[in-house]
């Protein structure tokens, strides 16, 4: 969907931009999936960018096992497939729990001692949205994340000067009214995330970084990844659940890059639901937000057993990494943190309950704990 992260650094690296696509929920709650051929105008049926699901702006200057060696924009989300168990239409009960931190989570962090991340979920906004006017749109959306969510704000704020944050991204939501400003900040937070990572990257080549907070960019070596194609037959093993995300993520060009952009897909989405689940109580309409958090758990849970069974080689390094480790281990943490904390709005998910049962079906988690040698449970709690 992103046209653009840093013009002048995309200029001068020859980055070249492809197609993009996006999803979103229609009115029957079928996931919809828009193409676009036009550079920066991916926007779907509805004229604007997927809550819950947002696009990804993806770039490369060195190239990796599957992911394109020259830096390329992708968009796109979808709602993933399914693997292993069967495909319950209901969360299981340890999702209600699925990061026991998230129950306890305040301003000052989780009171069991286990993973949280600081955010202000009471923060009045009243002044805020009394005052508001479209033309102060990202300075209202700045402020907004700055009472309720510091991560948030952060990735935003360092990232406010981009051309698509300013130019594009209010084409696609009404910024006229404080709800639609609201409706943009997943959207937001999820693209931004793109952009700090990939513009952190071009710094450092041969690594990508993945905000996962201030404080908290882990920088990590590109491995020689297999196409993340090669998952699709066991996601959707038993039945698909996420089905729309697969199409976008693991089928055509997308699907013919590695693990490292699937990361990316991983940790913005966890950035977007975490933005969006600070800001719920003003939010007017539902979208969704858990279910792209739960689509690339599961996807990171079948890339690592794919890896392990399939390309053993890679899979031994890829453990032995401890950059690689971080972000497996904080991925894992945050993503049930916040979609534990999301988990009792119904207008922050949409399908996500079959999905989620595959995220929390044993031969999945055991993955997690094969990779890092915990149990995903105490990887959860300390990542």
């Amino acid at each position: 969907m992103r046209s653009a992260f840093v013009t002048s650094q995309c200029a001068v690296l020859a980055v070249f931009f492809l197609a993009s696509c996006s999803l979103r929920v229609s009115d029957d709650g079928d996931d919809t999936v828009g193409h676009s051929s036009t550079i920066g105008s991916g926007a779907s049926d509805s004229g604007k960018p997927p809550s819950g699901s947002g696009s990804s702006a993806s770039s490369s200057t060195s190239g990796g096992g599957g992911d394109p060696s020259t830096a390329s924009v992708s968009a796109g989300s979808s709602t993933g497939a399914g693997g292993d168990d069967s495909s319950a239409a209901s969360t299981s009960s340890s999702a209600t729990a699925a990061s026991s931190s998230a129950s306890s989570s305040s301003a000052t962090g989780g009171g069991d001692g286990c993973y949280a991340e600081a955010h202000e979920p009471s923060a009045s906004l009243a002044d805020l949205k009394s005052a508001y006017t479209s033309s102060g749109w990202l300075t209202s959306m700045l402020k907004v994340l700055d009472r309720r969510f510091d991560n948030g704000w952060f990735v935003v704020d360092t990232m406010k000067n981009d051309p698509w944050l300013k130019n594009e991204l209010p084409s696609y939501y009404s910024m006229k009214t404080w709800s639609g400003m609201i409706e943009a900040i997943d959207t937001a937070c999820h693209e931004e995330t793109h952009g700090y990572d990939f513009d952190q990257a071009l710094k450092t080549p041969g690594k990508h970084v993945y905000f996962h907070g201030q404080g908290q960019a882990v920088v990590v070596p590109k491995l020689d990844f297999f196409p993340r194609s090669e998952i699709l037959a066991e996601v959707q093993a038993g039945g698909s659940v996420t089905t729309s995300y697969d199409k976008t993520y693991l089928t055509g060009s997308q699907g013919s890059y590695g693990f490292v952009f699937l990361g990316d897909e991983l940790t913005a989405y966890i950035n977007g639901l975490a933005c969006v689940t600070a800001v719920v109580d003003h939010l007017d309409q539902g979208s969704s937000f858990r279910d792209g958090v739960a689509s690339h758990l599961y996807y990171l849970e079948t890339y690592l057993r794919v890896a392990r069974t399939k390309h053993p080689s890679l899979y031994a390094t890829w453990k032995a990494d401890a950059s690689w480790q971080k972000f497996v281990r904080l991925a894992w943490a945050r993503g049930r943190y916040w979609y534990a904390l999301a988990l009792p709005s119904p207008l922050l998910g949409s399908k996500d309950g079959p999905i989620w049962a595959r995220v929390e079906a044993a031969s999945n988690r055991d993955e997690i704990a094969l990779f890092t040698g915990e149990d995903p449970d105490v990887v959860a709690c300390k990542p």
